[in-house]
């Protein structure tokens, strides 16, 4: 918890902060400048906190928090209840190294499930400084990978949907003959699903045979989710795609082998620095 929190001096006579309504201007101050916020701008923020800490009822609160996000000040995931400020970084900038430490151990906590996960990443990418190389890499890998994920977000829910109504057509009453195929028809559609990613990254046309899908469904088979296997196509286009020689080993049968795969998948977790920082 920081010990203290900074407005800048413009911020009152900025046009947006003056049409707020003085709720909202008591929020905004408050998620700037509280106990729970953060040099990231993005922390977890039950409805609880803001009603204790401002003695206000849960409809007060509310309404607060929907002034600010439709202004664009703040996203809130009423799930996760983890809140971001948009511009934080631009207004509040890492200063240094240390910092630049401090904010991918925050990074890190963010559950990567969170609607506000991706614009944090945007703003990361677009005002990030001072951030180790080995963390603005993963933060492009995530970037390639959600993107990609958004763009296909609604051909899957159509797919899934199809799927699910021909899981209960085809539905046999011999469940346990079903509940041994099922894994491994779902392991390959997953297998397929990524070897179109593959596909689209590297302008490949693998075909979803045997010969391909083997070694992912091996990967997924181990434990590796889909993500992981999103990140480690990614990660390895961008390093290998510029590189004649490298670019010959973007193929299923080297991402996906078991020894490779578990060196690349270890290549996307940023080692803990034991550092302290501002």
């Amino acid at each position: 918890m920081r010990l203290y929190g900074s407005i800048h001096t413009g911020f009152w006579g900025s046009a947006d902060i003056q049409s707020l309504s003085d709720q909202g201007k008591l929020l905004i101050t408050y998620l700037l400048t509280g106990p729970h916020s953060n040099m990231l701008g993005c922390f977890r923020l039950p409805l609880g906190y803001i009603e204790s800490d401002l003695q206000w009822e849960r409809q007060t609160v509310n309404q607060a928090l929907a002034e600010l996000s439709k202004n664009q000040f703040i996203a809130y995931d009423d799930a996760s209840n983890w809140l971001l400020i948009h511009n934080f970084l631009k207004f509040n900038s890492i200063c240094n190294p240390r910092q630049g430490i401090g904010i991918q151990k925050l990074f890190d906590m963010v559950p990567s499930q969170s609607t506000v996960f991706k614009p944090l990443l945007n703003s990361l990418l677009t005002h990030g400084k001072h951030l180790l190389s080995t963390f603005t890499d993963r933060l492009h890998t995530l970037n390639d990978t959600l993107g990609t994920v958004k763009k296909d977000c609604a051909t899957e829910q159509e797919q899934n949907q199809e799927q699910e109504q021909n899981n209960k057509i085809e539905m046999s009453s011999d469940k346990k003959s079903n509940a041994v195929e099922q894994p491994i028809a779902t392991r390959k559609s997953q297998a397929i699903e990524i070897l179109d990613f593959l596909n689209s990254k590297t302008g490949r046309v693998y075909r979803p045979v045997d010969d391909n899908l083997k070694f992912i469904m091996g990967r997924l088979k181990a434990g590796a989710s889909v993500m992981d296997c999103r990140q480690v196509i990614a990660k390895k286009t961008r390093e290998w795609h510029t590189n004649p020689k490298m670019a010959e080993y973007l193929r299923p049968a080297t991402l996906f082998n078991a020894t490779k795969f578990e060196q690349y998948r270890g290549e996307l977790v940023v080692p803990k620095e034991e550092c302290a920082y501002d």
